[in-house]
C-alpha cells in the first residue's frame, strides 16, 4: 500500500508542474530533497496514470490532465478536421522556431501540440492560446491591447508598431472564409490591421482551414492569395477550388485524421 508521504509528495509534483509548466529533473529533485532512484519512481507512476509526459530534459503535465476541451469549445464544428490540419502544421515547426499563432479554434488545437518542441517562442495576441502555452512551458510573446466581446483576443491600433520590430520564422493563421478572388476573408473589422501587421514580420505564411471555410466568402478580405505560402486544409475540402489555388502558387496539404504525420519533417519551404 502506497505511504501517504509518497502520495504528497507526488501530489507536490503535480503542483510544481502546474505551476511550473516543465521543469528539469535534476532541479525538481532538488526542490524535493529527493534522490534521483525515489523521484523517477514516483515519476514512472505518474506516467502511467497518464498525468505527466517526458519531454526534452524534464518533465511536464500530461495534456490529458489539464486540457480537457472546455466547455466553450465542446461544440467546435469539425473537431476531427481541425486536430488533424494541427497535426500537419506541426510538422514545420522545428527547435528554435520563432513561431506566430494567430486566434481562434485551428491554432488553438496547433498550440497544444508545442509542449516539448526545444526553444520556440510563441507570438500571439489570443489570451486563450498565450495560457495554454505558459502552463506547457513554451516562452510566449505577447503585443498588448484591448479585449472585445466574444473573442480571447487582444487588439489596439498600435498593433503595427509592435510587429515592425518583430520577426516570426512561421506564422500559422485560421480564416473564416477563403475565396479565389477575395483570398482569405474574415468577419471582424478589427483584425484586418492585426493580420496584415503580423503577415509582413512573417517568413512564411500557413493558412488553417477546414473544408467548411474552402469557397467561402466573408465579409471582409484580410489576405490575398499570392501573400499565402501554404494553405493545409482536410480530405473533405472540394478538389476544384484547392486545384485553382495550386495555379495561384500556393502549395496545398491535405490532412487526414487517419494518419498523424511525424513531427519536425525534414522539408523546407523557401520563399521568396
Amino acid at each position: 500500500m502506497e505511504s501517504i508521504a509518497r502520495r504528497n509528495r507526488k501530489r507536490k509534483i503535480l503542483d510544481i508542474l502546474e505551476a511550473r509548466g516543465t521543469i528539469d529533473i535534476n532541479e525538481l529533485a532538488s526542490i524535493l530533497g529527493i534522490s534521483h532512484i525515489t523521484l523517477r519512481r514516483d515519476l514512472k507512476d505518474l506516467e502511467r496514470q497518464g498525468l505527466i509526459s517526458k519531454v526534452w530534459g524534464g518533465v511536464t503535465l500530461s495534456p490529458h490532465s489539464f486540457l480537457e476541451t472546455p466547455i466553450e469549445d465542446r461544440g467546435v464544428e469539425n473537431l476531427d478536421e481541425k486536430r488533424a490540419i494541427a497535426r500537419t502544421a506541426l510538422t514545420l515547426i522545428k527547435p528554435g522556431d520563432i513561431v506566430g499563432l494567430g486566434g481562434g479554434t485551428t491554432t488553438y488545437e496547433l498550440a497544444k501540440l508545442l509542449r516539448g518542441i526545444p526553444n520556440i517562442q510563441v507570438i500571439t495576441n489570443a489570451v486563450n492560446i498565450a495560457y495554454l502555452l505558459i502552463r506547457l512551458g513554451v516562452k510566449v510573446i505577447m503585443p498588448g491591447g484591448y479585449s472585445r466581446e466574444g473573442s480571447y483576443t487582444l487588439n489596439d491600433n498600435r498593433i503595427e508598431e509592435f510587429f515592425k520590430s518583430t520577426y516570426m520564422d512561421k506564422l500559422f493563421l485560421g480564416a473564416d472564409g477563403i475565396d479565389i478572388d477575395m483570398g482569405v476573408t474574415t468577419t471582424n473589422p478589427a483584425e484586418i490591421l492585426l493580420i496584415k501587421a503580423m503577415t509582413s514580420s512573417s517568413n512564411l505564411i500557413v493558412v488553417l482551414a477546414d473544408h467548411s471555410k474552402i469557397g467561402r466568402k466573408r465579409l471582409i478580405p484580410v489576405i490575398a492569395l499570392e501573400n499565402i505560402h501554404v494553405l493545409i486544409t482536410d480530405e473533405k475540402a472540394p478538389p476544384d477550388i484547392l486545384s485553382s489555388l495550386e495555379k495561384k502558387g500556393i502549395k496545398v496539404e491535405i490532412a487526414s485524421s487517419i494518419h498523424e504525420p511525424e513531427i519536425y519533417s525534414q522539408s523546407e519551404y523557401k520563399f521568396e
